[in-house]
């Protein structure tokens, strides 16, 4: 048997190439890993510069003495009036004998944003008073079954409150209820006020009880 290395027995069998879409696939899977660690590369850095100026922004609410949380109501931009009114919402500068008077409100956003604020009864507040003598107030009443109720406030909007019965009594750590002691009455003058997610009225409404 000859040994040449011309022998076609010899020779070495030529290798076989991998076909053209092989190579695509292997291009496309380079691509897709490329992207992908590029992404990931992306988010780190922008996380890192994140955390960075948050280390040097500072909490904004905290930068001086009375600043406005962000997206909370000023007080500047709202107008808050007590309302004294009969039991079909009528306003009334005085009251019969035997007719009780209904406590609400009417709350206005007077600024050009708009703001939240907060008009649940939980964080609702009347009180009545005469003279430097505070009559009435609802800190007294049973508030635990109360809910809040945050909204947003449009600029140029007005909202209207619910009414509230008032049975001519004074309130005390007993309790603002019809079985308080009552008030004097014959044409005496008193004023409500309200405060309502924080804000108060700035003038009171006056009202005569005969």
């Amino acid at each position: 048997m000859s040994t040449s290395r011309h022998d076609p027995a010899n020779r070495q069998r030529p290798t076989s190439r991998p076909d053209r879409s092989v190579y695509r696939k292997r291009r496309i899977i380079a691509l897709v890993v490329l992207l992908a660690t590029i992404g990931l590369l992306g988010a780190l850095i922008a996380g890192l510069v994140n955390m960075v100026q948050g280390l040097f922004a500072g909490n904004p609410a905290a930068s001086g003495a009375g600043a406005v949380a962000e997206g909370a109501c000023d007080p500047k931009d709202i107008t808050l009036v007590a309302k004294v009114m009969d039991n079909q919402g009528v306003e009334r500068p005085a009251f019969e004998s035997g007719i009780n008077p209904f406590f609400g409100y009417d709350i206005t956003n007077v600024g050009s944003k708009d703001c939240l604020v907060d008009l649940g009864p939980k964080e609702t507040y009347f009180k009545v008073t005469s003279g430097e003598e505070t009559i009435w107030n609802s800190v007294d009443c049973d508030r635990s079954g109360l809910a809040t109720a945050p909204i947003t406030l449009r600029a140029g909007e007005t909202k209207v409150s619910e009414l509230g019965e008032w049975y001519r009594v004074s309130s005390s750590s007993t309790g603002c209820g019809a079985e308080q002691t009552p008030v004097v009455t014959g044409g005496a003058s008193y004023h409500l006020t309200v405060e309502v997610g924080g804000l108060i009225s700035k003038k009171t409404s006056q009202f005569i009880l005969n």
